[in-house]
């Protein structure tokens, strides 16, 4: 073999300068303000007009709107404000709904048929609405009490992965 062989290096091709470009990132729908407020804004529109239509009471109307403006307002929660630094957050979201909100929820029916109150209710409403309407806004309240104590976890001391933090 000649001495001044050299290996033909392949150029580089003038078409293809940067082979790693970067995709635009997509435009995800839930983490924008303006869906979480129109979805609000035409569900309240919407249950107004029906029970209108249905010749449904105002306060039946309120508990149906309620509890539904409850849930989109977790789910918005959840969805669009930001994960925080724990990471046991759906532990804490499911433990605050299902032992705080229950708990929430049989106190304010226990306390509502010790005053009476509970059956002027459920006369003007119906025992099965109040009955699933207060659950599910309670069981929303105690998953939001749920997740502020995964918050601050740190702070009150209680146990997350298996230690005992201070």
């Amino acid at each position: 073999m000649p001495k001044n062989y050299q290996k033909a290096k392949p150029e580089k091709s003038k078409l293809n300068k940067n082979p790693l470009k970067t995709q635009p990132t997509p435009v995800n729908l839930l983490k924008r303000k303006s869906y979480w407020i129109t979805l609000a804004i035409t569900t309240l529109a919407f249950s107004f007009v029906y029970g209108f239509l249905m010749q449904i009471s105002l306060e039946r109307e309120a508990l149906i709107v309620g509890s539904i403006l409850s849930v989109i307002g977790l789910a918005f929660y959840v969805g669009f404000i930001s994960p925080t630094n724990y990471s046991k957050r759906a532990v804490f979201l499911s433990a605050g709904a299902s032992i705080i909100g229950f708990s929430i929820w049989a106190a304010l029916v226990l306390s509502l048929n010790t005053v009476a109150l509970q059956l002027q209710i459920t006369r003007s409403i119906g025992e099965d609405l109040f009955a699933i309407t207060s659950l599910v806004i309670c069981l929303v309240a105690g998953a939001f009490i749920g997740d502020l104590i995964g918050k601050n976890a740190e702070r009150i001391g209680i146990i997350v992965s298996g230690k005992f933090r201070k």
